[in-house]
């Protein structure tokens, strides 16, 4: 985790705080990414990773390290991307109550709209830059000493942006 806004950390509470603190920010949506198993019948899925946004539009993607470089983080993010959009859509979101079988849409479930996906990445991750601009994203701007890492201090941060398909933007 050289390149997150905290340190990694092998006690599971401050782990705990962290997860918990994703889920207390507004806009935040984040899914696991997971390969099947070989060893088990039938396959089991394993987590590898995450994606989401925890401050949405601003999305961003983890792979354990032993899984970089075979196309995952690419292939999670082409997937991801229509989710996002159709998440963020600004339409009423339903809440599926499994136990009884019951399907509710209320305002509070409402999702903002966004016309654009945000990637935040350090400018010498080439990897994450490659996977960007596969996925689709455009190199939007440069930002320079953004960015406070507690390995690396202030770093300059490469912001990459993908529009919603559907998105009307002006053009001069």
């Amino acid at each position: 985790m050289k390149h997150t806004s905290i340190r990694a950390s092998d006690d599971i509470e401050i782990t705990k705080a962290w997860i918990k603190g994703c889920f207390q920010q507004p806009n935040n949506w984040n899914l696991a990414i997971e390969l099947p198993t070989t060893t088990s019948e039938p396959p089991t899925p394993r987590v590898i990773g995450l994606i989401g946004a925890v401050r949405a539009p601003e999305i961003g993607y983890m792979l354990n390290a032993s899984h970089w470089g075979h196309g995952y983080a690419t292939e999670a993010l082409r997937a991801f991307m229509p989710l996002f959009f159709e998440h963020f859509s600004g339409h009423e979101l339903a809440s599926h109550d499994a136990a009884n079988h019951h399907v509710t849409t209320a305002d509070d479930l409402n999702a903002p709209r966004f016309e654009y996906a945000e990637a935040l990445t350090d400018t010498e991750l080439v990897a994450s830059h490659n996977v960007l601009t596969k996925a689709g994203f455009k190199l939007h701007e440069k930002r320079e000493k953004d960015f406070e890492n507690p390995v690396l201090g202030w770093r300059d941060t490469l912001a990459y942006r993908m529009y919603r398909p559907d998105a009307q933007r002006c053009v001069f």
